[in-house]
C-alpha cells in the first residue's frame, strides 16, 4: 500500500520513547542515513521528502542515527533501551479498498409496489 501523508504533514512521536518495533518484535524495513547526532528535524525532512517513507527512528550514540522506515509495520510499538531515542510515523497506509469504477445497481423487486390509494387506510382494533 502506498503511504499517505499524515493530516498535519509532519511526523509525530509515539507516546513511549524507544526504537521502532513491529508486532513480531523486529525493527522493520529501514535504511540508515547519517545525520548530525540527534538531529530529528533533518531526519524528518529526509522522510517527508521521499514519498515511499512511512516514518523515522532516531538512535542515540551513533553517527548513523536516522532510520528511514519503508513500511508502516515498524510503528506497532517501541523498544526502550539506552540507544533508542524516538519512533515517529510520518505517514499512514493508504486505504486498501478502491472505489468502484462503475455505479452499483439498485435492488429490483419482482413486482411493483402498489400506488397510494385515494382514501385513507384503516386498521382494525386488536
Amino acid at each position: 500500500r502506498a503511504p499517505t501523508l499524515a493530516p498535519t504533514g509532519q511526523c509525530w512521536e509515539l507516546p513511549t520513547a524507544g526504537c521502532c518495533q513491529t508486532a513480531q518484535g523486529g525493527a522493520g524495513n529501514f535504511t540508515v542515513v547519517s545525520v548530525q547526532q540527534g538531529d530529528m528535524d533533518a531526519c524528518t525532512h529526509l522522510c517527508l521528502a521521499n514519498d515511499a517513507c512511512f516514518g523515522i527512528g532516531i538512535v542515540f550514540g551513533s553517527t548513523n542515527n536516522c532510520q528511514l522506515h519503508w513500511s508502516n509495520e515498524a510503528f506497532y510499538a517501541t523498544d526502550l533501551n539506552e540507544t533508542c531515542g524516538a519512533c515517529c510515523p510520518c505517514r499512514t497506509a493508504a486505504p486498501t479498498a478502491s472505489p468502484t469504477t462503475s455505479p452499483t445497481t439498485s435492488p429490483t423487486t419482482s413486482s411493483p409496489t402498489a400506488s397510494p390509494t385515494g382514501s385513507p387506510t384503516t386498521s382494525s382494533p386488536t
